[in-house]
């Protein structure tokens, strides 16, 4: 398999090799993977030259985007705006929280890399921000959905400009090179910039727990899987601070991993037993814990541009 260089620290040396299977839609095509010996991002050896086969049509972020009508956009705005000033939380939109540690005003330059069809930025415009930019390489093609909401079918290294805040959710670990592209990210961002990473990460239970059918792995199309350790090394080396990490970790690393035990494709529909509900609860109550302790499968990452 030739010399092992971790993405991320660069390290020479590794652990055990684990068969990893493409298990999403069950195609069952092993690929091999490896945790650096440092500092234990996990990494895909040789993945394919072509990754387009594995993002086909019903692949779940490049679904159709779902519009709001004039009515409930107002309703939507209310609701970000009741959350912004009161803090009342029962209805807070899901982004309302990443939005806060942010300090996202709504006339601020807002980017999200890797935003699949798009359906997050149309949220924040429903909730009144009005200059939000989508990229992702595997749409169709540009899309316009809405005054001040553009979205353009391009990579990371064909993006220009600058932005006040950048957003990669679950977007940052299908990139087959993580320092090179962390430093394109930092560099796109303004001298006050904020950039929020969303990623699995290996330091959770999960994958001490699951190892190769570990769902957050979703082999091949996340080349690596970075640890807590290696979000610091990037962050140092491209001169951001990390000011805040938010483990948000759900039942899904618990049902997922044991659909994959069972051979079962994620997206299989099995006769699911009358105490699903109940499971799912319990799960959800210990993914809870585990994130109270570090100990969720993935992480949410805070950055701004140093000041030194």
């Amino acid at each position: 398999m030739g010399q092992f260089n971790c993405l991320i620290c660069f390290h020479e040396q590794h652990g055990p090799v684990y068969q990893v299977k493409e298990m999403m839609f069950g195609l069952a095509e092993a690929f091999p993977y490896v945790q650096c010996a440092r500092c234990g991002t996990i990494q895909q050896l040789n993945p394919p030259a072509d990754m387009a086969p594995y993002y086909p049509e019903g692949y779940y972020s490049l679904s159709g985007l779902s519009l709001s009508g004039l009515q409930v956009r107002w309703m939507k705005q209310f609701r970000f705006w009741l959350y912004q000033n009161t803090g009342f939380s029962l209805f807070k939109p899901i982004y309302g929280e990443w939005l806060k540690r942010l300090d996202a005003k709504r006339g601020d330059a807002i980017g999200d890399i890797g935003c699949g069809n798009g359906q997050l930025l149309y949220e924040l415009y429903a909730s009144g921000y009005r200059n939000l930019t989508g990229y992702d390489p595997f749409i169709d093609a540009d899309l316009y959905p809405g005054t001040g909401l553009q979205i353009f079918k391009k990579s990371l290294f064909d993006i220009q400009g600058s932005f006040d805040v950048l957003m990669l959710h679950h977007a940052f670990e299908h990139m087959n090179s993580p320092d090179t592209a962390f430093a394109k990210v930092a560099a796109l961002l303004n001298p006050s910039g904020r950039l929020l990473i969303r990623v699995p990460v290996s330091d959770g239970e999960a994958w001490t727990v699951f190892r190769e059918d570990w769902v957050q792995l979703d082999a091949p199309r996340h080349y690596f899987i970075p640890s807590l350790a290696a979000m610091k090394i990037l962050a140092q080396r491209h001169g951001l601070d990390l000011f805040h990490v938010d483990f948000d970790s759900t039942a899904f690393q618990f049902w997922g991993s044991r659909k994959y035990q069972q051979g079962q494709a994620l997206y299989e529909t099995k006769d699911r037993p009358q105490s699903a509900a109940k499971d799912t609860w319990q799960l959800e109550r210990k993914a809870r814990e585990l994130n109270a302790v570090s100990k969720g499968d993935q992480a949410a990452f805070y950055f701004r541009k140093s000041q030194d």
